[in-house]
């Protein structure tokens, strides 16, 4: 378990390093509607990814969800994004299973996207004309050698994604790409 914890430690490190490093004027981007960026890191037998997206992308709006039409919106997002499988389709072979699931926004109720009722996580929101979310995944991998692709399929699953900026680490380099409805697949091979 510890050995987990770590590697998850170091992809996530990996991850905020490709924030900065990769391209410094990404790390200061400002908030773009349609636009996403996904950090992807893989590390021994684990992928990390970490999303991070203006809500409207992923719900039309970004005020804090107070109508019973607006939460119900959110805990059906956050139903689907928790669905790491159906937003992250890896290479079957390589047998990939999430082991974590993290949604996080300032803008919304920790509770509707899925947290448990505990003090912590009743904060208020805060409120702010432009919201994101950040949602950052561990997903193991049986066979990791196996795995050659990952069709990201936030397009269908959200209609307000016109492109998607990706940096990736793999064992062998590092690389950049830009995603599409039109191609959504990322391949390092």
């Amino acid at each position: 378990m510890k050995d987990n914890m770590k590697r998850a430690l170091s992809s996530m490190a990996i991850c905020a390093l490709l924030c900065t490093a990769f391209s410094p004027a990404i790390a200061h981007e400002a908030h773009v509607h349609g636009v996403g960026k996904l950090d992807m890191a893989i590390d021994g037998d684990q992928v990390t990814l970490h999303l991070d997206t203006p809500l409207m992308n992923l719900l039309g709006f970004e005020h804090a969800a107070k109508s019973p039409k607006d939460r119900s919106a959110v805990q059906k997002m956050a139903l689907k994004l928790r669905d790491a499988g159906r937003i992250f389709v890896t290479t079957p072979a390589a047998e990939c299973r999430p082991t974590s699931i993290k949604l996080a926004s300032n803008a919304l109720d920790p509770i509707l996207l899925g947290k448990p009722s505990t003090p912590a996580a009743r904060t208020k929101p805060t409120r702010s004309e432009h919201a994101d979310l950040n949602a950052d995944y561990v997903l193991q991998c049986a066979h990791p050698d196996l795995l050659k692709t990952i069709d990201v399929a936030l397009f269908t699953q959200f209609k307000g994604f016109q492109k998607i900026d990706v940096q990736m680490v793999t064992p062998k380099k590092q690389l950049a790409a830009m995603l599409r409805p039109s191609n959504s697949r990322l391949s390092w091979e």
